[in-house]
Formats: C-alpha cells, sequence, structure tokens
C-alpha cells in the first residue's frame, strides 16, 4: 500500500541547489523525549522534524480511494470526516489527552496517534509484528507541515493537567509520550499528507549496521534474527535499547560510523519513502530529493547526535549522495521507457507484416478463382502512424495513441469506380486488421497497467 502526495511537475532537468544543504539543526529531537522544545508548531519550524510516523495494521481500501480521501480517521470520527479543527494545542485539555491514551475512553477520543521517532516506529512495529498473529505491520511515512494547525505533542497536552486532577496512571503515560515522541492529531490525516506506507518486514535489511548483528548479512533465518537488539523480550525498555544501540555506534571505528550515517542513511530514508521518491523524482526533482536529504539528516544523527554535528563532511556527503541517487533513479526510468517503446513498436511492424502477407494470400487465392479483386490495392493501405510516448501524471506510461478513426485500416477509393456502385462489405484482410489492432492495443493497455506496479529501482547503497 502506498500514497503519494501531489505536487506540480517540473523539468526534468531541474536540479537543486547544495549549497542550500542545512547545516546541522539545533532543535533536532534526542533519542528519548524532548528536550527544551516540546510543541509541535516550535518542533516544525525548521526541517529538522517534517515527518510523522505511523505504526498501524492497514485495512482493505476502495479501489476507488482518492487522495483527497481521509488515510486515516480517529475513532470518534466519520470516514466521510469534511471538517478540520484549527488551532488544537490552544483548544484541547488535559482531559482530552487523557481520554485517548486511557485504553478504556480511547474509542471516544478524535485523535490520531504518531510519532516524531523513526526508530521508535520500527522498534514498536517489530513488538507489534511478534505479539499480533495477523503479522501484517506497516509504518506510514507522513508530512507533518501538512497536519500543522491540527496537531499537538501528548507532553503539552499532560502538562496542562493540575497534581488533584491527574489520573492514577499520568506518569505511566508522561513516560510514553516521553519515549515515543508521541503526536496527535485532530480528526483525520488526509492521502495527500502521507508520503508511503512501508511494511516493517521490507525494512529490516535496510537498517544502518548498528541496528543489526554482526554478520546478519549471512544470517539465513528468521529476518528479525538479525536485529541487534532481543526482539522477544517480555518487558522491552525503549530506553534501555536507545542507550545499547548508542554505545553500539560509538564503538565502532571512525569509518565505520561515517559510512552508517551517510550511505547507510540515505539506504533507509528511500527504503522509508519508496516508492513517493521514485514518482516524484520524475515528477518534481527538487522536492524528490530535498524531502530524501531531510530524512536521511535526521536518520544521520540518531545513533549519537553531538558525533555527527562534529563531522561537517556528513552534511556535505549526504547532499551529494541523494543528488546522484535522483539522477541515477531518473536516467533509468527513461531508459526503461525508451525500451519499452521500441518492444511496443516491433510488435506493431509485426502485425503490420502478417496483415500485408495475409491480405496478398488472399488477393492470390481470389485470383485464381476468377473472383475479381475490388479496385484497391495493398499500396494504398496506410498504418497508424508510430506511438510516441511521454510521462504521466501518475508514472511512467506511454501515451500519445493515434484517435480512434485511426485504429483501423484506412483505405483509399479508387477513382474510376462508378459513382452508382453500392459499398462493398468489408473484406475479411480487412477484418483480421481490426482484429490484430485490437490485440494490440489490448496488450498495451495490459502492459502499461503491469508497468505501473514494478517501477521501481532497487537501491543497494553500502
Amino acid at each position: 500500500m502506498t500514497m503519494v502526495t501531489p505536487a506540480s511537475p517540473s523539468s526534468l532537468s531541474q536540479t537543486h541547489d547544495l549549497s542550500s544543504s542545512p547545516a546541522p539543526a539545533t532543535n533536532s529531537l534526542p533519542q528519548y523525549g524532548f528536550g527544551s522544545e516540546y510543541t509541535f508548531e516550535n518542533l516544525i519550524k525548521d526541517n529538522s522534524n517534517s515527518f510523522l510516523f505511523r505504526v498501524y495494521t492497514p485495512k482493505p481500501r476502495s479501489p476507488f480511494f482518492d487522495l483527497s480521501e481521509p488515510f486515516f480517521v480517529g475513532q470518534n470520527c466519520d470516514d466521510d470526516l469534511s471538517y478540520f479543527a484549527d488551532n488544537i494545542a490552544a483548544s484541547s485539555t488535559y482531559e482530552d489527552a487523557a481520554r485517548h491514551m486511557e485504553w478504556t475512553t480511547r474509542s471516544s477520543s478524535p485523535f490520531i496517534s504518531t510519532s516524531f521517532s523513526f526508530v521508535w516506529a520500527i522498534w514498536e512495529a517489530v513488538r507489534r509484528f511478534r505479539a499480533n498473529v495477523k503479522h501484517d505491520i506497516q509504518i506510514a511515512v507522513i508530512d507533518a507541515t501538512a497536519v500543522s494547525g491540527r496537531a499537538v505533542t501528548v507532553l503539552e497536552l499532560l502538562r496542562k493537567s493540575t497534581p488533584q486532577a491527574r489520573h492514577r496512571d499520568y506518569w505511566k503515560w508522561y513516560r510514553f509520550a516521553l519515549e515515543a515522541q508521541d503526536v496527535l492529531v485532530h480528526g483525520s490525516i488526509p492521502g495527500t499528507a502521507v508520503f508511503a506506507s512501508i511494511p516493517i518486514m521490507s525494512i529490516i535489511d535496510k537498517l544502518p549496521s548498528y541496528l543489526l548483528q554482526p554478520g546478519a548479512d549471512d544470517c539465513k533465518g528468521i529476518p528479525f534474527d538479525r536485529l541487534a537488539w532481543d526482539y522477544t523480550e517480555r518487558k522491552p525498555s525503549y530506553r534501555q535499547f536507545c542507550q545499547d544501540m548508542s554505545n553500539k555506534f560509538l564503538r565502532m571505528p571512525t569509518e565505520l560510523r561515517l559510512r552508517d550515517t551517510t550511505s547507510g542513511s540515505v539506504r533507509l530514508a528511500v527504503a522509508l519513502l519508496r516508492p513517493w521518491f521514485h514518482k516524484m523524482v520524475h515528477d518534481d526533482f527538487g522536492l524528490a530529493t530535498s524531502k530524501l536529504r531531510e530524512l536521511a539528516f535526521v536518520i544521520a544523527q540518531w545513533p549519537g547526535q553531538w558525533w555527527v554535528r562534529d563531522h561537517v563532511e556528513i552534511w556535505e556527503l549526504i547532499p551529494l549522495m541523494v543528488q546522484t541517487l535522483g539522477e541515477e533513479v531518473r536516467e533509468k526510468q527513461m531508459y526503461e521507457v525508451r525500451e519499452e517503446v521500441k518492444g511496443l513498436q516491433n510488435v506493431v511492424d509485426d502485425l503490420e507484416q502478417l496483415v500485408r502477407q495475409y491480405e496478398m494470400q488472399i488477393a492470390s487465392k481470389r485470383g485464381e478463382k476468377g473472383i475479381s479483386w475490388p479496385s484497391k490495392t495493398l499500396s494504398t493501405f496506410t498504418f497508424p502512424k508510430r506511438m510516441t510516448h511521454k510521462r504521466s501524471d501518475t508514472d511512467t506510461t506511454l501515451v500519445g495513441l493515434p484517435d480512434v478513426k485511426g485504429l483501423g485500416l484506412i483505405v483509399r477509393e479508387d477513382t474510376a469506380r462508378p459513382a452508382s456502385s453500392s459499398p462493398r462489405p468489408h473484406s475479411i484482410a480487412e477484418t483480421v486488421s481490426c482484429v490484430c489492432t485490437g490485440l494490440l492495443f489490448g496488450a498495451f493497455i495490459t502492459l502499461c497497467i503491469v508497468n505501473s506496479q514494478r517501477r521501481t529501482l532497487i537501491m543497494n547503497l553500502t
């Protein structure tokens, strides 16, 4: 299941100015908690916290689902929700947060839970995968700026409480809000705000090495056995997990740390944003590379912010890697389109030759039997023009087909034909021509549909 954020297409020759790459952000979130800033609007003021993540089990969607419709809906909201509340931080109360955090009253909450932390989302998805018999857990990547005005951190609402009004589980909720960097979105999250939704199983082999066991590439057992932490623990501690992974990262040689915070971060960012990145790299190259770069910076800082900030070369290498990757993806897409057009044109040429040979055989048989051939010759047959191609808004497909009048064989009448002659019925050859042409375009449409499902470039940055 994947969703794409609409964006105005730009020229394929567009490039992004690498000199505008951000310097290390001062309000990037730590591994655990919020630091000095904990309000949603302040955290998204720059590009350091522009992504939200949601762990969930997907439900079947209507085949007519539109991106403008809600992708996620609060439990106390209708599926056809059309309203959007504004200034949630000011209007929401501690009681609203308590209603959502308490599992017995959550069904009456209009909020949707999300998180600023991509690592918490991965950790939680693995925990749910082990506990969920359905084993269908996905992580949705959401544009945080798209829900501005309707989102609030749980910490903001919990801090509005008075000691007398606090629930008995108040401090348990508080610790959870810190570790998950929990954000509540009111009402719904539209499909236009969801970059992608990725199954957890497709992310495991794209994790940086500090999150995997040594020699994980040679592991042939259960994919989760490759993880560096004990995911089978009955009472796992996310805070302890953060400390263990940071210690492992800082014990690594400098060259391996540099690899994980550059190419390893870009690889995981691509896994989380695929297939949005592969589509958008054509529609808006600058937007695709900037979002991928922002997410790669977030991933790079997680294991050790101070170490990453001290190594300025990381902030120079990531933009160069993203730029190069985007150009390679775009070139491969263009090459695949040219090859598909060439293959389809060969099919057209073969069908044209087949129809001509069949027409000649029919003409020869009629001549042997003494049947007069209508005053039309093979040389007067005109076949449809060759197909051209261009990109559509939704994917790489072939368009620009001849109009309806050009679908069949066009035959020019002989000028010597008497005006009083009645129109002759369609010949067998013309019927075969129409059938062959119909089969051609049926195959062509099928190829386009299949093409939209498989246009993916396998990334394996090491």
